[in-house]
């Protein structure tokens, strides 16, 4: 997630150097899969798998699951905002370009820190409490979900999975 937001902060800084416009089908193809695989997939799957059970288990912990489901309504946020900053850049605001850098930028950055939160709050939790059929599930279920990014190889599997999400078909 994070290399995609990445992409997107990059492609608006260097159209905003070069005063050209970005390629808005490839931003929107990332974009869009910010919303489809992590934000749709794996934070809810995240917070029905593994949030519940910790907290089940663990009651302790449940400020601090509450933390991280409010990060994750806080990433849908800088979501919409990022899509709508693009969507009026777009249209012509010259003000969304910049905007649309910074959202990128900031939903990075809060993106790493809510995983180096969760890694460092929750991690050590979860090796503790769930047994490792439980973790099979997890697994399972998370791969289930179907990200298309995850399981590519190459830039080119990556640019397809992109196409794809803006309905473009593969070169």
């Amino acid at each position: 997630m994070s290399s995609v937001l990445l992409a997107v902060r990059t492609m608006a800084r260097r159209a905003l150097r070069s005063a050209t416009a970005p390629d808005f089908l490839q931003l929107t193809a990332l974009v869009k899969y910010v919303e489809r695989f992590p934000e749709a997939i794996h934070q809810p799957n995240e917070e029905k798998l593994l949030f519940q059970t910790l907290e089940n288990r663990q009651p302790a912990l449940a400020r601090t699951i509450a933390r991280f489901r409010r990060d994750h309504a806080a990433m849908k946020g800088y979501g919409i905002r990022l899509r709508t900053a693009l969507r009026y850049w777009q249209q012509g605001d010259p003000k969304a370009g910049p905007l649309a850098a910074n959202v990128a930028d900031d939903y990075v950055r809060y993106c790493r820190q809510h995983a180096r939160a969760e890694r460092r709050d929750l991690l050590s939790a979860a090796l503790q409490t769930l047994s490792r059929e439980e973790w099979e599930l997890i697994d399972q279920a998370l791969e289930s979900a179907a990200d298309p990014l995850s399981r590519s190889r190459s830039r080119q599997e990556c640019a397809t999975v992109f196409q794809q999400l803006v309905g473009r078909p593969a070169a």
